[in-house]
């Protein structure tokens, strides 16, 4: 019972997570991505010890976006099918990645229809495609490990 609620409070968090992104607007969301965008520049200069000027770094920036904006999609969902997983194992759900994956690629379609009703945001069929390609691995690959360890 306890592992039963211990995951359905992660599930939770990580719902109002994904919530939380998709509910800012179009204008914070791309701030949000031109800042991880930065960073990673960022870094990657100071790995290199090469010095970026302000233009170059802008347009590095905006060739990012859409690589950052696209990655976040695939690894939050990634971890959403990681913890569905448990979740639904907790509960004793039969064909587990089956509804692991369709729970999963369901909320990614609310997701993606909640964002048509935010500002400067739109539901994307691509967005839900990576969601639920995120998922997917992330469920698999715990369905691999979790059969590999019972069988050692």
């Amino acid at each position: 019972m306890k592992n039963k609620i211990i995951w359905t409070f992660i599930l939770v968090v990580c719902f109002n997570i994904i919530f939380a992104f998709s509910h800012q607007n179009g204008i914070t969301s791309e701030k949000l991505s031109d800042g991880v965008s930065e960073s990673i520049i960022n870094v990657i200069s100071k790995i290199f010890d090469k010095e970026i000027d302000y233009n170059n770094k802008l347009e590095l920036i905006k060739k990012l976006r859409k690589i950052v904006r696209k990655s976040a999609h695939f690894l939050i969902y990634l971890i959403l099918g990681i913890i569905m997983y448990f979740t639904l194992k907790n509960y004793g759900v039969k064909e587990l990645v089956l509804f692991s994956i369709l729970s999963c690629f369901l909320y990614a379609c609310l997701d993606e229809l909640h964002q048509t009703f935010i500002s400067e945001r739109a539901g994307r069929f691509l967005d839900v495609f990576l969601d639920t390609s995120g998922a997917c691995l992330g469920i698999l690959l715990t369905h691999y490990i979790k059969k590999k360890k019972c069988n050692l």
